[in-house]
């Protein structure tokens, strides 16, 4: 294990959630608080954190992989037995017990070389501490629009990076385009704040962006998978941290349409699309059902308070990015000036 090995405490500023990383390459810990913009201190034990204790195993399976096979390698695998369940990545196993704040994760020497694993790792401890706070771990976007604050959910490839980009050639905001944490404010809304620092583009989303954006991208990854990233600090002005979503639009690409179709959602079919974006598979094995019942009452209280549509994308999202989605927002508007109209009434 690297030198320079101690516990640090992670602390999300939106959140009554501290993360304390116990045993961790203080390399391995500032990077993950980089990527989740999370302050960082070192921690002593008798804290009140969630605490996440990091082991070496050997005996795990991990064939180091090729960069061209980084991502591809990565399958989670979830397991119950007991009292313990279990959750899997190559190199790693990580064991939760309901209800308790902690976690224990052991991991191959080896994957101590991969910055990006050890965050994939450390993100299902990170799921079970956000469902006891009372939070969730959701795959999802999140922008800002003509002051219009936007859940945007969706399956791999639905369009989310691709609607991202476009709200930043439409003048608007971008939270995240691919990974968030929902929670309650103060103020008995919900907010959505980012869990990844950057954007990470494909090539169609990339020809989206508006021309001096585009400039500041930067490729990386493999030539056969790789990644235009848009980096935060390179744009500082084009993203926030957290918004309280006010629609919530569940993406599906649809090349039989022009442009786009937008149809309002029933709060069971809203609540459906919350759960399959659930990025904490492993929450659903029978032992956690206080964290169930603390996600679905979330999304349930979500779904209830603000309006739930399916956005529906053809190709003209990527020949006239802005246009599109200026229309999208105009009819979310409309839709939602109508509503509260109705609740008035």
């Amino acid at each position: 294990m690297p030198d320079n090995v101690g516990d640090f405490q992670l602390r999300f500023a939106e959140l009554p959630l501290r993360l304390q990383l116990e045993g961790f390459p203080s390399e391995i810990a500032h990077s993950i608080a980089r990527q989740w913009l999370c302050g960082i201190r070192s921690a002593a034990g008798g804290s009140n954190a969630y605490r996440v204790r990091l082991h070496k195993e050997p005996r795990l399976r991990f064939r180091p992989p090729a960069s061209e096979r980084l991502q591809r390698q990565i399958r989670l695998r979830a397991s119950t037995v007991g009292s313990t369940t279990q959750l899997r990545m190559p190199g790693t196993r990580t064991s939760f017990i309901a209800d308790r704040p902690r976690a224990e994760i052991e991991v191959h020497p080896h994957l101590l070389r991969h910055p990006g694993l050890m965050e994939l790792a450390v993100g299902g401890a990170l799921g079970h501490a956000l469902a006891l706070a009372g939070a969730s771990f959701l795959h999802g976007a999140a922008v800002i629009v003509d002051d219009l604050p936007i859940l945007l959910l969706g399956e791999a490839a639905s369009g989310k990076s691709t609607v991202a980009a476009a709200a930043l050639a439409a003048g608007g905001k971008v939270v995240s385009d691919d990974s968030l944490i929902l929670y309650p404010t103060a103020s008995s809304r919900f907010g959505a704040r980012t869990l990844r620092r950057d954007l990470f583009l494909r090539e169609g989303s990339r020809s989206v962006l508006p021309a001096p954006l585009q400039e500041r991208l930067q490729r990386v990854g493999p030539a056969i998978d790789s990644r235009w990233v848009l980096g935060r600090g390179d744009a500082a002005s084009a993203f926030r941290t957290a918004i309280e979503p006010a629609a919530l639009c569940v993406l599906r690409r649809d090349r039989r349409l022009k442009a786009f179709r937008l149809t309002a959602l029933n709060q069971a079919r809203a609540l459906t699309s919350l759960l399959e974006a659930n990025a904490s598979p492993h929450l659903l094995h029978p032992g956690f059902e206080g964290e169930q019942q603390a996600l679905l009452s979330l999304w349930s209280r979500l779904t209830s308070t603000i309006p739930a549509f399916e956005l529906r994308l053809g190709p003209a999202v990527l020949e006239a990015p802005a246009e599109v989605l200026a229309e999208v927002v105009a009819r979310l508007q409309a839709w939602r000036a109508d509503a509260l109209a109705s609740r008035e009434v």
